[in-house]
């Protein structure tokens, strides 16, 4: 297979692309460096510019697969700036790639693009895809990055979006900003400890990408999480345990969090308690099920 894919040098689209590579695909990563030179076979790298326009959509027309990853990370602090990088980063590229896909003569068959557990309501009770969006920055995002998807109902593409929870990996994302904390001795649990995370691991994670790029029964909107949300203080506890690090600290009240963060702060304090039950019952099997079995994995004596 042919796959198109956007923000492959990231940590999720490196995985996947290694993935791809791996079981004999060909994989064209468009990157706004110039002149990115191709060390692997099977992975040609294609220049890009979301933020002026510059996309040569003619590679469309070759493709079998588009999986569309960019966007600035959300998890630089939220200034109007960051804040205004993160929504064009996504808005821009997105756009650029589904009005290829309408002007192409050949189009390619698969659009699968990446969305955000964010998207829901702050809530204890368990959510799954039919939940209404919530409010905030994140949620707000994260809902109008999927309208940009809008235009290709009307086209014979088979669209999927990945809700994606918090990605479990130590070399980068949330995992790997607490483990120097955690190191210390000084890990803890964040405002009540209660609120609910819904996480993935980023094996688990890239496999599901695979999964949808494969599977033709696949199409529509998929939480891609853990089936086994844990509480943050469940969570913290279980990282402490995975470093073989003390646990007794008390959780950093919700005022130093938003004193520290400003608005970003919701990312630590908000409830997530999202469902994979669809994506598991559409086939998908997960390596890994519990954040025990996650951490213990990442942070493996070799």
């Amino acid at each position: 297979m042919k796959v198109l894919i956007s923000g492959g040098t990231g940590l999720v689209g490196s995985e996947i692309i290694r993935k791809l590579l791996e079981r004999g695909d060909e994989v064209y990563n468009l990157t706004t460096r110039k002149n990115y030179p191709s060390t692997q076979k099977g992975l040609t790298h294609i220049y890009w510019n979301p933020e002026q326009g510059m996309f040569n959509s003619s590679i469309l027309e070759n493709v079998d697969a588009i999986i569309n990853l960019a966007g600035f990370n959300v998890a630089n602090r939220w200034t109007e700036q960051n804040k205004k990088k993160i929504v064009d980063s996504r808005m821009h590229s997105t756009k650029l790639l589904v009005d290829g896909c309408l002007k192409a003569t050949h189009a390619p068959k698969i659009f699968i693009s990446t969305g955000a557990s964010g998207y829901y309501s702050s809530s204890f009770h368990l959510q799954d895809e039919t939940a209404s969006a919530g409010q905030g920055f994140l949620a707000d995002l994260s809902e109008q990055w999927e309208r940009v998807l809008q235009p290709l109902k009307s086209m014979p593409i088979r669209s999927v979006i990945l809700r994606v929870g918090v990605v479990m990996d130590k070399k980068d994302g949330a995992v790997a900003k607490m483990v120097p904390f955690f190191n210390l001795g000084l890990g803890s649990a964040t405002g009540s400890g209660k609120q609910w995370m819904s996480w993935i691991h980023l094996h688990d994670l890239a496999n599901m990408y695979l999964f949808a790029l494969d599977q033709p029964n696949i199409q529509g909107v998929y939480n891609a999480v853990a089936p086994a949300p844990v509480t943050n203080a469940a969570y913290s506890k279980a990282l402490a345990h995975a470093l073989n690090r003390p646990f007794f600290l008390p959780a950093i009240p919700e005022f130093a969090l938003k004193l520290l963060f400003g608005e970003m702060s919701s990312m630590l304090l908000n409830s997530q308690n999202i469902s994979s039950k669809k994506i598991q019952e559409a086939g998908f099997k997960f390596q890994y099920q519990t954040i025990d079995s996650a951490l213990q994995q990442l942070f493996e004596k070799k």
